[in-house]
């Protein structure tokens, strides 16, 4: 079972301008201090060498928050350019015309994915689209290599979206 949160957190920073090292700050509602994070690897192509920042303009209550405060393990999947497809229309609606055999208007956007395999909670997963999210320069590149054994082996160095 995966811990994911959206709602709940307010902001947070992922830092990986160190090679092979992914560091953390993750406020969440409700919570007086901050989660660390203290992970082993790399982020996507998008995100290696850079510090990412995020934050989420309406936080609120309906995640299962009570997470570890330090949170040291490895780094799953993390990018800031994932493509989802987004409904247009609140959920409720989007379930009903489903139920009647509708579609639902949508687009495709970005979404915040980053991913981690703590040690004492196992797989956590913050995902949205909502997040206003500011990224850095980048102070190294990921290899092709590094991305292959990555299994980002869909993504060259060359179509990589930096601009966000």
């Amino acid at each position: 079972m995966a811990w994911r949160l959206d709602r709940s957190v307010v902001r947070g920073e992922i830092d990986n301008r160190e090679r092979d090292r992914v560091t953390g700050t993750i406020w969440l509602l409700n919570r007086s201090e901050p989660m660390r994070l203290s992970l082993q690897g790399n982020c996507h192509a998008d995100m290696a060498g850079c510090l990412l920042e995020f934050e989420n303009p309406e936080p609120g209550e309906g995640d299962h928050t009570d997470l570890h405060p330090v949170q040291e393990g490895t780094v799953g999947d993390m990018t800031s350019s994932r493509k989802v497809r987004v409904f247009d229309v609140p959920m409720e609606e989007a379930m009903r015309r489903a139920r009647a055999g509708e579609s639902s208007p949508e687009h495709m956007d970005n979404s915040v994915y980053i991913e981690w395999f703590s040690q004492t909670n196992g797989r956590v997963v913050i995902e949205s689209t909502r997040y206003h999210v500011r990224i850095s320069s980048r102070t190294w590149t990921l290899t092709e290599e590094d991305m292959h054994s990555q299994g980002n082996k869909g993504q060259t160095l060359n179509n990589v979206d930096t601009a966000l």
